[in-house]
């Protein structure tokens, strides 16, 4: 799931930075008076005061997209339509997911109107790469949306790739923590794993609970290296923000990729090319559960038929108490759409406690910074009946990364180090100086495309 995740990201921030031209003249829309490219080019939103915001009297037809093709119509109701109608009773809400057929590309050069974009934070560049962002600073302050509210983190990535502005708002974000099989730990006698424990406390553990019973190889911890480095728990950067280059061959990185590694190179456990994807991981942690720990960073969490229960994420001795980063999903009102306002109502009551609650309750946790909703979570699914749900969010999380290209280019290159080591071909430094050298060349063609 993590690894398809990424793919999709890395190929949407390609995708998007070959647009970048377009957005401004070629592509139906046009861009509204709002900056094409990275927010960091153009003009200061900040340096302006806002507009007014517009009257509400456009038409009652609203349409929402997502990047993420692999929401259905089903998936979408869930999770907004169905809350939505029922809300709006009057408003006709029309959802498009990209697909064949429905890139946003294509929709715009065939002069669709998309009012309101969700998507996960991973393609927090894409829509803006079309020149689509609208800063909605004056429908927040209009609804009196206090963006205290949020779990900080989320709102202050906002304002930094916004240079001010604030283009998006979190609707939920995904869990994160360390789960483990507690039939595996039953079975070679180990004492279950922890709260607030140490990334050193859990190697201990994992050391102990990797070995061969049986004939079947057993594995202490794995992890979705991918995932973990770009939600670290450390604040590392892909890239450099003064010379736009990568910078993942330094002694910071080198410590991580090692910290991630140890539990990997046990012996008894051969790792190949098969074995190794996220996928595989997983499948050894849910289906054949052979594995006893394993993090996730994006969401998701054990079979319902599985002995399970989930410890905070471990915390690294330097960053202590420092939960992994936030991975939100955003809801954007474009400037595309011809009722702003009502656009931006369906918003501000997804944002809002009412709904927040609600979703909080099926699974989805809320960005409000309300540790009342959270104690909800999952309520209303049998799955989480006696777990440990306040583990799965952290008390304090690192600060966001940019998911800018230049840093999805880097963060891919990461993870395909990691394969390379663990699998023995390359040693941590010779890998991360081959992915640091790969990513700068994808890089510079990235710039000299957007010339």
């Amino acid at each position: 799931m993590e690894t398809k995740r990424w793919s999709l990201l890395l190929t949407a921030a390609l995708m998007a930075s070959l647009m970048t031209a377009c957005a401004g003249s070629g592509v139906p829309g046009g861009n509204g008076g709002a900056t094409v490219g990275t927010p960091s080019e153009g003009k200061d939103p900040a340096a302006s005061k806002p507009p007014e915001p517009p009257a509400n009297t456009g038409p009652k037809e609203i349409t929402m997209y997502t990047a993420g093709g692999t929401i259905d119509e089903k998936a979408f109701n869930d999770m907004y339509g169905n809350a939505i109608r029922k809300k709006f009773p009057d408003v006709t809400l029309k959802y498009i997911p990209s697909g064949k057929g429905s890139t946003l590309q294509e929709l715009l050069s065939a002069g669709t109107t998309i009012d309101i974009v969700f998507d996960s934070i991973g393609y927090a560049y894409n829509f803006r790469n079309f020149g689509l962002q609208y800063d909605m600073t004056p429908l927040i302050k209009a609804k009196n949306i206090d963006l205290s509210k949020f779990e900080p983190s989320t709102i202050e990535f906002q304002r930094r790739v916004g240079n001010g502005a604030i283009y998006s708002l979190p609707v939920w974000t995904a869990t994160a923590a360390l789960y483990y099989n507690k039939d595996i730990f039953d079975k070679f006698g180990v004492p279950y794993p922890k709260d607030n424990m140490t990334w050193s406390e859990i190697y201990d553990l994992a050391k102990k609970l990797t070995r061969s019973e049986g004939g079947v190889q057993y594995v202490g911890y794995v992890t979705a290296a991918g995932s973990q480095a770009n939600t670290n728990q450390l604040g590392l950067k892909f890239v450099d923000p003064k010379t736009g280059k990568a910078q993942i061959d330094n002694e910071d990185w080198r410590k991580f990729m090692q910290s991630i590694v140890q539990f990997f190179q046990f012996s008894g456990m051969q790792w190949t090319d098969q074995n190794s994807t996220v996928a595989a991981m997983r499948a050894m942690f849910e289906k054949d559960r052979t594995v006893a720990m394993y993090t996730n960073y994006s969401g998701g969490t054990p079979p319902d038929d599985m002995n399970w229960d989930a410890v905070t994420v471990p915390s690294y001795e330097q960053a202590p108490g420092i939960g992994p980063q936030s991975y939100p999903a955003y809801l954007s009102v474009t400037n595309l759409s011809k009722n702003k306002p009502l656009a931006f109502d369906i918003v501000a009551y997804l944002v809002s406690e009412e709904y927040q609650l609600e979703n909080t309750k099926l699974g989805r946790a809320t960005v409000l910074n309300n540790r009342e909703i959270l104690k909800h979570y999952g309520e209303s699914m049998t799955k989480f009946k006696g777990k440990n749900i306040a583990a799965m969010f952290p008390q304090k999380r690192a600060e966001l990364g940019t998911y800018a290209p230049e840093e999805s280019i880097a963060s891919a290159k990461f993870a395909a180090a990691f394969t390379d080591i663990i699998t023995n071909k390359k040693d941590i430094v010779t890998a991360l100086r081959d992915a640091n050298e790969a990513a700068n060349k994808e890089i510079e063609t990235l710039t000299t495309q957007k010339k």
